[in-house]
């Protein structure tokens, strides 16, 4: 879940116009969107505006444009991404969710995020590096929670193409039902309860402690909004080419996940590989060897079938 916690100073006074600044690993650029700067990477080995580029949404937390995380998670996947994108010819911009890393807002409020909060900065910087900085094959490459965000942002935008990386293919309280499924049953009945409060519209105060970091009040009317999403409806509505990819040895998203993304864009392609993780990684032909490793090993490499697999996708629809 995206829980954003306000950890970072604000900085005094948002400028209209994007800033950008050109650092060893690509060039760094601040972009307007609502309330608020996002901060990214745009990593490029070519002239700005000429090649296809991808832009990469991050997952669920307080995730950075790296892919690492303050709650211990350090495998460091969208800077290992966007560099073999870029050792393939292809652009990418990553950035800093809001209230994590240099996106910073003013006067953050937990309870007044929203799902489309995320869709809108993605549009946002959608809009940017299409419409000021010229790249006009622009494909969203979502992972995780992003997957959703970016299958959103795909339907309202002229885009080249749509990636989902681990993304969920069924609605968030089924897969948090499935999640949770070694829990004791009263804390299982407990979480269906508040489930079905929130998709009736209805906020939850009295949580369990036990769930306050999933479930607590101020959060409650963000998983309202994320609720409002069937991704395999959402897949239907596409009308770009999209690719769907999925590791075997993923431990929080399932092959049927994928399956049902598929389902709902019958034209998209459908890529399982075989040992990957969560983390876009490879976890051995057992899937046990490294996968808890790959969430903190910023070392590993990526997968070497999802680096080549994602560039074809991306060379053929530019």
């Amino acid at each position: 879940m995206s829980l954003a916690p306000s950890a970072f100073a604000i900085a005094a006074a948002f400028g209209q116009n994007a800033i950008s600044v050109a650092d060893s690993s690509g060039k760094v650029i601040s972009i307007p969107a609502k309330e608020c700067i996002i901060a990214g990477t745009l990593l490029s080995s070519e002239k700005i505006g000429n090649q296809p580029l991808a832009i990469i949404i991050a997952g669920s937390g307080p995730t950075d444009r790296n892919g690492n995380s303050t709650l211990g998670i350090s495998p460091n996947s969208y800077k290992l991404l966007a560099e073999s994108l870029a050792a393939d010819g292809i652009a990418s911009f990553r950035y800093d969710k809001r209230e994590v890393g240099k996106s910073m807002m003013k006067n953050f409020r937990e309870a007044n995020l929203r799902f489309e909060t995320y869709i809108d900065d993605a549009l946002a910087i959608f809009d940017y590096l299409h419409d000021s900085l010229g790249y006009s094959k622009i494909f969203f490459v979502g992972h995780s929670e992003g997957s959703l965000i970016g299958m959103v942002a795909s339907s309202r935008r002229p885009v080249r193409g749509f990636i989902s990386l681990s993304g969920a293919g069924r609605p968030i309280d089924v897969v948090i039902d499935e999640q949770l499924s070694a829990q004791p049953e009263g804390i299982r009945k407990k979480v269906d309860s508040i489930f079905d409060a929130l998709k009736a519209g209805h906020a939850v105060d009295s949580v369990p402690v036990s769930l306050r970091a999933l479930l607590r009040p101020n959060i409650q009317p963000y998983i309202m909004s994320w609720l409002k999403y069937d991704p395999e409806k959402v897949m239907a509505q596409l009308r770009c080419p999209a690719l769907v990819v999925q590791g075997a040895c993923d431990i929080q998203v399932k092959v049927l996940d994928a399956e049902n993304l598929h389902k709902g864009d019958p034209k998209s392609k459908l890529d399982i590989i075989p040992s990957m993780t969560h983390t876009l990684k490879d976890a051995g032909p057992d899937c046990k060897d490294e996968n808890y490793k790959t969430y903190t090993d910023g070392s590993l490499p990526l997968d070497a079938q999802l680096v080549k697999d994602l560039g074809l996708f991306i060379h053929e629809n530019s």
